[in-house]
């Protein structure tokens, strides 16, 4: 059988790549992702057979890597910046692999290291993706969730800015000055760690590939 590895490459700094995650990269043959997936394992995916994704073909060339894995028997490594199982169509991959045998690694995500900057329990926190569609359902869960006393930690996307989410749970009861933390090109060079109280972030702009959290009080709201 067919052999995949979903493998997390840490938040995009090669220090967090885990040696599980490389020992999987390298016995790969056929390599998928974003090309921000690779930044991180650039040094072992050389020779490789490689399939780049980006918004308008990610679907598609899984499914063409797949075709190619199947007639070479080739072992494939599906990159995921973060952790695989936080926001990564990881039941996609699974439908078009599905005759694989599927092995998933684990990765460091910025999930966790917000969480760490925060110093709060994910354990007493709500991680909600807007990376994808629902984002008024996610919304309504996002404010009932803070409104329930958990902490709010948020993979911000193109129809939900940091800016927008402090505005809108704002408008929806929160206190404004509930402590908000917005977490930029996290582990690399280039990271930006803005922090404030949720009417600060209001005002600013932000990237829209954003983490941001937002502790809860019982006085915000």
């Amino acid at each position: 059988m067919n052999e995949l590895y979903i493998v997390g490459t840490g938040p995009g700094s090669p220090e967090y790549l885990t040696e599980q995650a490389k020992r999987a990269i390298s016995e790969a043959r056929i390599v998928v992702g974003w090309e921000f997936n690779f930044q991180p394992v650039r040094s072992i995916t050389s020779g490789k057979r490689v399939f780049l994704q980006d918004a308008k073909n990610y679907l598609q060339v899984a499914e063409e890597a797949a075709v190619e894995a199947r007639k070479t028997g080739f072992p494939v490594a599906v990159l995921r910046v973060g952790d695989p199982c936080i926001s990564s169509g990881l039941a996609g991959l699974q439908e078009i692999f599905h005759d694989f045998e599927i092995k998933i690694i684990p990765g460091i995500s910025s999930v966790q290291m917000g969480a760490a900057l925060a110093q709060i329990n994910i354990d007493d926190s709500v991680i909600i993706s807007f990376h994808e569609t629902g984002v008024e359902e996610k919304r309504n869960f996002m404010v009932d969730a803070y409104r329930r006393n958990r902490h709010l930690i948020l993979l911000t996307g193109p129809e939900q800015v940091p800016g927008q989410t402090a505005s809108y749970l704002i408008e929806h009861g929160v206190n404004p000055i509930a402590e908000a933390i917005v977490c930029e090109s996290i582990s690399l060079p280039e990271e930006k760690i803005s922090r404030g109280t949720l009417a600060d972030i209001a005002g600013q702009q932000f990237s829209w590939l954003s983490l941001m959290v937002v502790k809860a009080k019982r006085s915000n709201i």
